[in-house]
């Protein structure tokens, strides 16, 4: 009788046996962890409770070993090559423009003053008179236009009224055109030609300066 419990019990404890080897067969366990981890699968563990589950893998987390870099082939990495910077370039000279005339308040720029005009007196001759352009002018320079506009030669004197000469014209053909300029003091002046008979016969006029 006892040799037959014996016999039972061992056919019980190789079922069994076959069954866990079954049952680890089935479910694999994760790399780096054996049976002999201490931690054995039952069969049936179906990890049903959240704190169990948590706890298992916490336990069965397998370290990750830090993977230090490589070294070189060519040796240590040698430093960045040094980037040449531009050099600067000089300002371009400023130009200032020239400083425009001063306006005064309220108004234009005042026009540069022009020298004063000189008077120009044309004197046209003809057989036997004298017709002047003007017969009045203001005292300084004057500008003398002798134009012979008849058949014959004529000439011109300015005479002041002391009987001085202050002006002459020596004997021009016919269409000649000569001028002078003469500075005039105020007075009358005495215009004629002096060939013979020319001026008793209306070859005079008169000019007046102021």
């Amino acid at each position: 009788m006892i040799g037959a419990l014996r016999a039972w019990a061992l056919v019980l404890a190789s079922v069994l046996t076959l069954g866990a080897c079954a049952t680890a067969a089935a479910w694999p366990l994760p790399a780096g962890l054996s049976l002999a981890h201490g931690h054995v699968r039952k069969q049936g563990c179906a990890h049903k409770r959240s704190r169990h589950r948590h706890r298992c893998a916490k336990h069965h987390e397998t370290p990750v070993p830090a993977v230090a870099p490589a070294p070189s082939a060519s040796g240590p990495a040698s430093p960045a090559p040094a980037v040449p910077v531009p050099a600067l370039v000089s300002p371009l000279p400023v130009i200032v423009p020239p400083a425009a005339p001063e306006t005064p308040a309220g108004g234009e720029p005042e026009p540069p003053a022009e020298p004063p005009s000189v008077p120009h007196v044309q004197v046209s001759a003809v057989e036997y008179a004298f017709t002047l352009s003007r017969t009045s002018v203001p005292a300084g320079k004057v500008v003398l236009q002798f134009v012979n506009d008849g058949q014959d030669e004529h000439n011109l004197k300015v005479e002041a009224e002391a009987g001085s000469l202050a002006g002459a014209f020596e004997k021009e053909p016919s269409k000649a055109v000569t001028s002078q300029t003469l500075e005039m003091q105020p007075g009358q002046y005495t215009l004629f030609c002096s060939l013979p008979t020319h001026e008793q016969k209306g070859m005079k006029a008169t000019l007046t300066v102021e």
